[in-house]
């Protein structure tokens, strides 16, 4: 069965804790405003800095799918433009 994206989503995130069951809170920005999420720490294995993270989301026709990724290099955007995502964490 082909698959057919039909749209991606990139959404800018910041580790924030571990919660006590082991997943990973991550805060994530939602148009203006930010949201907390928990996500399998599995999906961060590979991840050598997760302190700047970008969620892909591909969604189509019976089908979506999800990746996090290092965002490290977009660390001016975090800081600049993206900075709601860190207000009262504390690392």
């Amino acid at each position: 069965m082909e698959e057919t994206i039909k749209r991606i989503d990139i959404i800018p995130a910041v580790f924030v804790k571990y919660r006590e069951d082991g997943n990973v809170v991550l805060r994530c920005l939602q148009g203006k405003d930010t949201v907390d999420r928990a996500f399998e720490p599995r999906m961060f294995m590979s991840i050598e800095n997760p302190k700047y993270l970008l969620l892909g989301i591909m969604t189509g026709g019976n089908m979506m799918r999800l990746t996090i990724v290092d965002g490290s290099d977009f660390e001016e955007l975090y800081l600049k433009k993206w900075s709601v995502l860190y207000k009262n964490i504390n690392y």
